[in-house]
């Protein structure tokens, strides 16, 4: 495990879940934690190293823009080095724990890794939606429900 973390999950309105967040050398996995007596796995994707993962909570409505996500919620903030199957997918060029901060190559072990791609991943259609690349290292990210605020190394 590189990264692990509790979140707020919001399926609907008024339905929210406590989730385990866990990022691996090989992947991500989204586990239900709610009720003790009945943990159930959400999601479990092995596409690469994932170093920091967080839901993106709903955004407040607002009559000047809508939401293009809307039919893809609720959304996972993933973030990677580029790679899906160890193949690089970047064109340009993921290790956060759960401070936000970038782990340290001996943190990470034998993983050797420059988190430089953010992806939103939707728990609805289980695919990615959603994919911002970075020149430099991604250094913490953070969401609510007005922004998404992504902190690069070099800034």
């Amino acid at each position: 495990v590189i990264w692990a973390g509790f979140d707020r999950l919001q399926f609907e309105e008024n339905v929210v879940r406590q989730v385990l967040l866990l990022g691996y050398k090989t992947g991500f996995q989204v586990w239900d934690v709610e009720e003790a007596h009945n943990v159930r796995e959400i999601v479990c994707k092995q596409d690469g190293p994932v170093s920091f993962l967080q839901m993106q909570p709903k955004p407040m409505t607002s009559k000047r823009s809508e939401d293009k996500f809307l039919d893809s919620r609720p959304l996972l903030v993933v973030v990677g080095d580029g790679t899906v199957n160890g193949v690089d997918v970047s064109h340009d060029g993921l290790g956060l724990y759960s401070n936000g901060s970038v782990p340290s190559s001996h943190e990470l072990g034998n993983v050797n890794f420059i988190p430089t791609v953010v992806r939103f991943y939707s728990l609805r259609s289980h695919s990615y939606v959603h994919v911002l690349k970075f020149r430099s290292a991604v250094h913490s990210v953070r969401c609510s429900a007005r922004i998404v605020a992504i902190a690069q190394a070099s800034q």
